[in-house]
C-alpha cells in the first residue's frame, strides 16, 4: 500500500507504487547511484531468490511442494518448482485483477480478484484440478489475503475488514468476524483459531492525502469465540503464514512508507511475542510456509518470488572493504587470497571486480551468498528510469543497475543485482494525485545507496 494511502487500488504498490526492476538476472542487468550505506541489515543474505514474479501479490503452496504466485498486471498465476528450478503459468487463460491465493484440499486453488470498487465486482474462484473455474465468492470488494484449513475450507479477508468462511462441503459463505480496515493478510491455526493482520489506522489529511496514525496489529479469535489482540506495534502489517507453532508477518515499509523498509517478523502465535528475522525489504507481501519448512513470498517492487529458510541461515563472512562493505553466505565460506582450496570465481560490475574462491562444505555441490557494495562507487544514472506509468512499470522507484559479468573455474554461477533504496523524507503528502504522474512529497528519496549482489553456485556433473 504505497505512497501513504490509507486504501489503494490493488493494493501494495497500485498507482505510483508499482513494479521496480531491482534485478539483474545472470549476467547483466540493466542498473543506479551514494556512497556510504547504511549498516548491512540481516537482509544482506538469509533469503534466496527463486524466479522472476512480476508485479505480484498472492502466494501459495501446494501439497507437492510447488510454489504459485500471482502476476497481477499480466493476469497469470505462474508455477515455480524449488526441486527443478523451472518457472511455468498455471494456466494459459488470462485471468484479470488476480490478488490473493490459497491452496486447498484434493488439489484446488483459490484465487481472488480485486477487480476495482464500483458495484462490489470483486470475486473468488476455485479453479479446480481437472482445469475447472467455478466462482464460489461474488459481489466483494478488494479481496487480500485467503488460507485454508486442514479440512479445505477457504478463509478470505476483505480490505474493508470482513472476514468470510466458504464451507468445502456445504458451499456456504458466512462471516466469521470483523476487523479494522484496512485488513490484509489471514492464517487459520490447527486448532480453527483465526489470525488477521490489520495494516494500521490512517487519517485523511485535508490535501487528500492519508496520513498513518497508528501502526498494525495481529489480532486473533480462538475457538471460544475470544477477539483479542496478539501483537501490535506493525507499520504496515501485510501478510501471514503459519509454520509450525509459530506465526510469520511480512509488513510492507515503515511509517514514513521507504523502500526497503519491510520486514519478515516471527510471532508466537501463543504469547505473541515477536522477533525481527529479515529487514530492508521491498514490500514483502502475503507469505506461504512449504511442507519442508521454507517459507516464499514475493517482493511486490523487486519482482521476484524469494524464500526464507528458518533452518538454514546465510553466515557472515569477513570481505575486503575496496570490495564490499558486507558478506554472508551459506553452504561455504569465501577465501580472498590468491592461491588456495576452493574454486575460483570473479564478478564485475562496472569497474568494481570481486575475485575469491567458493569453498562448499564438504560434499556440497551449492552454496549461495550476497555481497554488498555502496552506490557511490558505480556510475549510473540515480533518478528514476519512469515518471510515467504503464502495466509493465506500474509505479516510481525503478533505477538502473550495474552491469554484471562474473566468470567460474568449473559449474555454474548465477548473479543477481537487487538496489537498497535511501530512506529520505516523507513519501506523503502526494502531489499530482490519481494521475499518471503522482509522486511523492518534495524532498523524498529512494535512490539506491548500495547494491547487494546476490550469487547461487552449482558444481558441475
Amino acid at each position: 500500500m504505497l505512497l501513504g494511502k490509507a486504501v489503494s487500488r490493488a493494493g501494495a504498490c497500485r498507482r505510483a507504487g508499482g513494479y521496480i526492476l531491482g534485478i539483474g538476472w545472470l549476467l547483466g542487468a540493466p542498473g543506479a547511484g551514494a556512497e556510504e550505506s547504511r549498516s548491512p541489515g540481516r537482509t544482506v543474505g538469509d533469503f534466496a531468490p527463486c524466479a522472476f514474479a512480476h508485479y505480484s501479490f498472492g502466494t501459495a503452496v501446494d501439497a507437492a511442494g510447488q510454489v504459485l504466485f500471482t502476476e497481477f498486471n499480466h493476469r497469470k498465476i505462474r508455477r515455480w518448482n524449488p526441486q527443478t528450478g523451472q518457472l511455468g503459468a498455471d494456466s494459459a487463460v488470462e485471468v484479470p485483477g488476480l490478488f490473493g491465493l490459497a491452496a486447498g484440499a484434493a488439489g484446488d486453488l483459490f484465487a481472488g480478484l480485486d477487480l476495482g470498487d464500483g458495484g462490489n465486482p470483486g470475486k473468488i474462484l476455485r479453479l479446480g484440478a481437472d482445469g475447472s473455474s467455478t466462482a464460489i465468492v461474488e459481489k466483494i470488494t478488494r479481496p487480500r489475503q485467503l488460507s485454508c484449513d486442514a479440512a479445505g475450507n477457504l478463509y478470505a479477508v476483505l480490505e474493508g475488514g470482513q472476514v468470510l468462511r466458504w464451507d468445502r462441503a456445504a458451499g456456504t459463505v458466512v462471516e466469521v468476524m470483523r476487523a479494522q480496515s484496512p485488513v490484509c493478510g489471514i492464517a487459520v491455526g490447527p486448532d480453527g483459531s483465526i489470525y488477521v493482520s490489520e495494516y494500521g489506522v490512517f487519517e485523511t489529511a485535508p490535501e487528500g492525502y492519508a496520513r498513518p496514525l497508528t501502526p498494525g496489529q495481529i489480532k486473533v479469535k480462538r475457538p471460544s469465540g475470544e477477539i483479542a489482540i496478539l501483537a501490535k506495534g506493525f507499520w504496515r502489517a501485510r501478510g501471514l503464514a503459519l509454520l509450525g507453532k509459530q506465526l510469520y508477518l511480512c509488513t510492507e515499509s515503515d511509517r514514513e512508507d521507504h523502500g526497503n523498509a519491510g520486514l519478515l517478523v516471527r510471532v508466537d502465535r501463543v504469547t505473541g511475542a515477536a522477533e525481527t528475522l529479515l529487514d530492508d525489504l521491498d514490500y514483502p507481501q502475503f507469505p506461504a510456509a512449504s511442507p519442508d519448512g521454507r517459507l516464499y513470498f514475493t517482493l511486490g517492487r523487486d519482482n521476484r518470488l524469494v524464500s526464507y529458510d528458518p533452518a538454514a541461515l546465510f553466515g557472515e563472512v569477513a570481505v575486503p572493504p575496496k570490495l564490499a562493505v558486507g558478506a554472508r553466505v551459506r553452504g561455504g565460506k569465501l577465501a580472498w587470497e590468491e592461491a588456495g582450496e576452493g574454486t575460483a570465481f570473479v564478478v564485475r560490475a562496472q569497474q568494481q571486480v570481486i575475485s575469491g574462491r567458493l569453498q562448499p562444505n564438504p560434499g556440497a555441490r551449492q552454496m549461495e551468498g550476497w555481497l554488498e557494495i555502496p552506490a557511490g562507487r558505480f556510475q549510473l544514472n540515480p533518478q528514476d528510469l519512469y515518471v510515467e506509468y504503464d502495466a509493465e512499470h506500474p509505479g516510481p522507484g525503478l533505477f538502473e543497475l550495474p552491469k554484471v559479468e562474473s566468470s567460474v573455474a568449473s559449474g555454474q554461477l548465477r548473479v543477481e543485482v537487487f538496489p537498497r533504496r535511501s530512506h529520505q523524507g516523507c513519501r506523503w503528502p502526494m502531489r499530482h494525485v490519481g494521475t499518471s504522474r503522482e509522486a511523492p512529497a518534495a524532498g523524498f528519496s529512494e535512490q539506491p545507496e548500495a547494491f547487494r549482489l546476490y550469487f547461487s553456485w552449482t558444481a558441475g556433473s
